[in-house]
């Protein structure tokens, strides 16, 4: 059976599998906050546009003021020693390629035709390793592909505007040889991003031509993936810790429990009743807590059943004396033929026939004492109430002079099982008449004490042997005046009225009085 409670093959139990997801989610819901770098992108690409927009203004408004040193105010058209003195230093350096349309459609100029490209410096980039720029670029795609999905984004159209030379293939130029401002976003054969800016070239409300700005996007796109692969990196860490520390933490909450439960199984395989639960954690946490309760809880089984041991033991011996005597009275009486001799040993049978029926009667009722109470829940009572009725029945059985009972004036609240409080007061009166003597009554009391209803009956007989204030508590333990018969009690009812005290919390015990006979003490929970 201890089999049982081993560690899963698989390393990870379903409470550690249980702690990681709990531990992972905030960190999936991270990585998928993630793929919302779209915004980001959006950002780059507004801040892109507007910088080409306001370039493109500027040599727009150029091209047109220059054009009007050169040609007659009002002419449409552009002269081509305007693109002589400004073209050339447009977009040196940059990846900013302009391009000049004449009112007719058909482009003008173009500044990736003057082989100024040849003369940008170019900084020679040191490239990744190839398998590492590989896995990159997979992961990157991956992202890429995922993103689109979720946010369900437009994807960018790819356009070949290579070799174009008229504006019938540039929609954007059109609207700008119309007057109107207008961007554009697409993708070239090779993937490249392109980002474009139409503009017209005006001189007042005259259009002299359309200016297009166009600038490959590889910076914006470098810099996302440069932004995503750091996420991924960071989440890659993260991941890695969390990891580390949700199989850290599962193992100090599960080792723990299946432990426990592996000694416990041992425990219940050991033939040993005795045998205490050894070798738990002894942790200052919940799980060390639950160690301690666990050792409570079968020390607590053990007395248990050490006492029922010990009360069928007991039982057996108690029983096994009337049965004797009984036994050796039917013997006797068919031996003999006196009359008067036969009628004494028929006295004896049946006094001990009595005393087995008082005996079963009160064994009985002390093993259902624990079970009852378990099974019904205690209910609020003003225990005040409760002995003022329960002593005024009584007086009017007995008589006046049996009881005297005084209490408080306000009430005493107690969750209690009113029959076993009965009950208790029942022995002790029953067990408070046998010793008591002369006139005055039996005392009962009731007052408030720190936390507790404490309630006495005191008699005024010749009190309690010394030294056996306990003893008296112990299952068929009597001890009864000279000139009371033998066997007219069983010895339990102190031992269940101490056991209905104990179940509600409580306690009972005995003491001499000062001035002369017992005074038994029964303390119960008040309710705060």
């Amino acid at each position: 059976m201890a089999e049982k409670f081993r560690f899963w093959p698989s390393f990870i139990s379903p409470l550690s599998a249980r702690i990681l997801a709990i531990m992972l989610f905030p960190l999936a819901l991270f990585f998928i906050g993630l793929f919302s770098i779209d915004q980001y992108r959006s950002v780059l690409v507004q801040a892109e546009f507007e910088a080409l927009e306001r370039q493109g203004r500027i040599l727009a408004r150029s091209l047109a003021l220059e054009d009007t040193r050169e040609r007659p105010f009002g002419v449409r058209g552009l002269a081509p020693q305007t693109m002589r003195h400004l073209l050339p230093l447009v977009g040196y350096g940059t990846q900013l390629r302009a391009r000049v349309f004449q009112p007719s459609g058909q482009i003008m100029a173009d500044t990736n035709k003057r082989g100024a490209t040849r003369s940008r410096i170019r900084i020679k980039k040191r490239m990744p390793e190839p398998m590492q720029e590989q896995v990159r670029y997979e992961i990157v795609q991956m992202m890429n592909g995922f993103a689109d999905l979720i946010s369900n984004r437009t994807p960018v159209p790819v356009m070949n505007m290579r070799g174009l030379r008229h504006a019938d293939g540039f929609p954007d130029v059109k609207r700008a040889l119309a007057g109107e401002v207008m961007r554009g976003m697409w993708r070239n054969p090779r993937g490249q991003l392109v980002l474009s800016v139409s503009l017209p070239i005006q001189d007042l409300r005259i259009v002299k031509g359309a200016l297009l700005m166009t600038s490959t996007g590889g910076t914006i796109e470098s810099e996302i993936e440069n932004v995503q692969w750091a996420f991924v990196q960071l989440f890659a860490g993260i991941l890695f810790v969390t990891i580390l520390l949700g199989l850290y933490l599962a193992r100090s909450i599960t080792r723990p429990i299946v432990f426990l439960a592996a000694s416990a199984d041992r425990l219940r395989q050991t033939a040993d009743t005795t045998a205490p639960l050894k070798g738990l954690p002894a942790r200052k946490d919940e799980i060390g807590q639950l160690s301690q309760a666990l050792v409570d809880m079968t020390a607590e089984l053990q007395r248990r059943i050490q006492a029922t041991a010990g009360f069928a033991a007991d039982v057996a011996h108690e029983i096994k004396n009337p049965l004797t005597s009984l036994r050796s009275a039917v013997e006797t009486v068919s031996r003999i033929d006196n009359p008067e001799q036969q009628r004494k040993l028929m006295d004896i049978i049946l006094a001990d026939v009595q005393r087995l029926d008082r005996l079963i009667s009160d064994i009985s009722q002390a093993s259902r004492v624990d079970a009852e109470l378990s099974l019904q829940p205690a209910e609020l009572h003003d225990i005040l109430e409760l002995l003022e009725s329960w002593s005024t029945v009584f007086i009017q059985r007995h008589g006046p002079q049996s009881l005297v009972f005084t209490g408080p004036k306000r009430p005493v609240r107690a969750a209690i099982h009113t029959t076993r409080i009965i009950q208790i007061l029942e022995n002790l009166i029953a067990n408070a008449m046998t010793f008591h003597k002369g006139e005055q009554p039996i005392d009962v009391g009731l007052k408030r004490g720190k936390g507790f209803a404490v309630i006495t009956v005191a008699d005024r007989g010749k009190g309690l042997p010394e030294g056996k204030e306990e003893k008296i508590f112990q299952r068929f333990y009597t001890e009864r005046p000279t000139e009371e018969g033998f066997g007219q009690h069983s010895g339990l009812g102190l031992s269940i009225a101490r056991q209905i005290a104990n179940a509600h919390g409580g306690s009972l015990t005995a003491a001499n009085r000062p001035d002369g006979g017992a005074v038994f003490t029964l303390r119960l929970p008040l309710v705060r």
